[in-house]
């Protein structure tokens, strides 16, 4: 299989074309997320800098009005993506970001915090939409599974190499140097995707891609000749467009899980804020794991199969959280404690991250056609609510009096909801034979 791949880079430039674009859209995207990756871990050590004075609720403030950036720019930046190109508003996307990120590692202050984070990642939700442009433009229906599933591993690779050495360097450096040090790593990938990422096909001499909402790459996509109003009510008038948005807002809240595990580490086992940082990598190695094989596993699953297999990576999910509500009812040293919790969160990434990434990215590249950037905005941003009271609930509720544990119970419901979505989503899926007809 390796030699087929290099003999086509070799001879076919399409998909030499294809595999740069590729390239450019993960390690643009994983500078994307090191910028909040790193703003995530340093967390702990801004509660522990005197000089800020900021409580778990504060943090959740902070977090809940980053979020707030992420749900406004997903219903501005899919449009935007749609209008301009995705190549564009992936660049300023990445540019506005590392600003962001930079200027928050020198402010003090909650409102300030909330601010500059706000507008990164305001920045970083173009990132998504752009790329479903660009995949749209560059690669045919057959593919978009493994190409989705590629690039939700970059945001997963990102958070493990960001965990490990960032975290590290908190270890030696205070958190406003590291910070620093993840504005100038975006920076530098920035200038080198202005230099090579290309919008479409026809800026390297090739025939743009038909677009088609079937497996037939020749038969026309059924949004072709609508409006984005138009497209709109089609997409209000959908039941899978309710129910993915339904899933995606629960496993959102899941996956922002994730900025509170830190935290949750350095509390319930008496860590540093450098080591709670590095052992937060068991959650994104999870999700990495996952989204690496997910994408080609979900185009080779039948619709029907694609209801059992994702449907138990659910109830996996429910079953980690379960085992971190249990835990401290055993009587278990603390070593043998932290290392059954770092295999609970490492599965629970691994459960989720297939369900978060693949089912409703390439549904909306499917569904949406040429307006697969806002549909990806308003599923996105439905989730980022939900992720956004979340945030200000979650850190309140771990300010509480054996807060984790109702954090924790809060996490089970949420997972439970969302087993019951996505299951109702992908029967409806196998149900419609063709994606141009909905029922």
């Amino acid at each position: 299989m390796l030699a087929n791949v290099v003999e086509r880079l070799k001879t076919d430039k399409r998909f030499q074309w294809e595999m740069i674009t590729l390239a450019c859209m993960y390690f643009g995207y994983a500078a994307l997320y090191m910028c909040r990756a790193t703003v995530v871990i340093s967390g702990p050590a801004l509660l522990e800098d005197s000089t800020l004075g900021l409580t778990k609720t504060a943090w959740g403030a902070i977090l809940g009005w980053g979020t707030a950036g992420t749900l406004v720019g997903k219903l501005a930046n899919g449009v935007l993506a749609d209008r301009f190109g995705g190549r564009r508003i992936f660049m300023l996307s990445l540019a506005f970001c590392m600003v962001a990120t930079g200027i928050f590692g020198t402010m003090s202050g909650v409102l300030l915090f909330s601010a500059a984070y706000f507008i990164a990642l305001f920045a970083k939700s173009a990132g998504w939409p752009s790329m479903a442009n660009l995949i749209g433009v560059w690669y045919q229906p057959n593919w978009r599974g493994r190409i989705w599933g590629i690039l939700s591993s970059s945001s997963r690779f990102s958070s493990v190499f960001t965990t490990l050495a960032m975290g590290s360097l908190l270890l030696v450096l205070g958190w406003r140097e590291v910070i620093g040090v993840a504005a100038i790593v975006a920076g530098v990938v920035l200038v080198g995707l202005f230099f090579i990422m290309k919008q479409s096909p026809t800026d390297v001499g090739l025939e743009d891609n038909v677009s088609s909402d079937s497996d037939d790459p020749k038969k026309l996509h059924h949004l072709d000749d609508h409006t984005l109003l138009q497209a709109l009510l089609n997409f209000a008038k959908s039941p899978r467009v309710w129910l993915i948005c339904v899933s995606i807002m629960c496993l959102t809240v899941l996956m922002e899980f994730q900025s509170f595990i830190p935290i949750y580490l350095k509390e319930t086992f008496g860590l540093t804020a450098g080591i709670a940082a590095i052992t937060s990598s068991a959650f994104p190695i999870g999700c990495l794991i996952s989204v690496l094989v997910g994408g080609f596993v979900f185009d080779l699953l039948t619709k029907k199969t694609r209801i059992f297999v994702l449907g138990g990576m659910m109830v996996l999910s429910v079953a980690c959280i379960g085992v971190l509500i249990i835990l401290p009812q055993f009587d278990m040293n603390r070593t043998a404690s932290l290392w059954t919790s770092l295999l609970a969160i490492m599965f629970f990434g691994l459960a989720i991250a297939p369900c978060y990434y693949i089912p409703m990215s390439v549904f909306s590249v499917d569904f949406g056609g040429k307006h697969c950037g806002a549909l990806v905005g308003i599923i996105d941003a439905a989730g980022y609510l939900a992720a956004m009271t979340f945030d200000f609930l979650g850190g309140a509720v771990a300010d509480e009096v054996n807060g984790w544990h109702h954090f924790l119970i809060i996490l089970l419901n949420v997972a439970v909801v969302g087993f019951v979505a996505i299951s109702l989503f992908l029967t409806l899926e196998f149900r419609v034979q063709k994606p141009s007809t909905d029922t």
